[in-house]
């Protein structure tokens, strides 16, 4: 039972925040499941990538990944280059929101 709370945790930390970037950018796809696609490929191109590319730094794969990522989110959740961008940037700020948000209400329990 706890791994199923905690597998439905991890899933509304990782694609919740990217339907509501999705949602607030304009995106066509929006639903969950295109969300956790979208996720799922930007994981993988970027793993793919990263395995091309060695002796990468952490401050480089930070700024390869996320075009990487707007790659991802652009074929699946039908917007641009552009937009998938803005999605991979706002898609972030939420998350790191959201783990601060809830970290910070488990510390308090």
């Amino acid at each position: 039972m706890e791994l199923i709370i905690l597998l439905i945790i991890i899933v509304a930390v990782l694609v919740l925040p990217l339907k509501m970037a999705a949602a607030m950018i304009g995106a066509r796809n929006t639903g969950t499941f295109y969300c956790l696609f979208a996720l799922l490929l930007a994981v993988v191109i970027q793993r793919v990538a990263g395995g091309m590319i060695p002796g990468v730094t952490q401050e480089l794969g930070f700024l390869i990944s996320i075009p990487l990522a707007a790659l991802a989110y652009m074929l699946v959740l039908g917007t641009g280059f552009l937009k998938g961008i803005a999605i991979a940037l706002v898609q972030g700020l939420i998350t790191v929101a959201a783990v601060l948000l809830l970290g910070s209400t488990l510390a308090a329990i």
